[in-house]
């Protein structure tokens, strides 16, 4: 990392700005429920390779453990024993109903 590269906080995930997931991925059947959500088997669209999809509701109270556990995702992924970590989205609710993060894993 260069001495003048920006450093990057959990302030710098904008979650709102975090693409649909709709036409990428597809919630193929429920496999787990933990306290934060739901865990899918998922599919690419395009590929058709099956992914982990945890879908949590977004809430003021939980967006910066989210963003935490987003950072996390990225910053250790690439261990043996993680699961490698494809991206975020976030799927858009109605006025009045929160909106759901996709985390999509291996």
């Amino acid at each position: 990392m260069s001495e003048n590269a920006p450093t990057r906080s959990l302030d710098d995930i904008d979650l709102a700005a975090l693409r649909d997931p709709a036409g990428i991925f597809e919630l193929v059947e429920v496999v787990g429920n933990g306290t934060y959500g739901q865990v899918y088997k998922g599919r690419h669209v395009k590929t058709g390779q099956l992914a982990a999809i945890k879908v949590m509701d977004v809430t003021e109270e939980e967006e910066e453990e989210i963003k935490a556990e987003i950072n996390m995702l990225k910053k250790y992924s690439h261990h043996r024993n993680i699961a490698t970590y494809y991206g975020a989205f976030v799927k858009k609710s109605p006025p009045g109903h929160d909106d759901q993060l996709w985390l999509v894993m291996e």
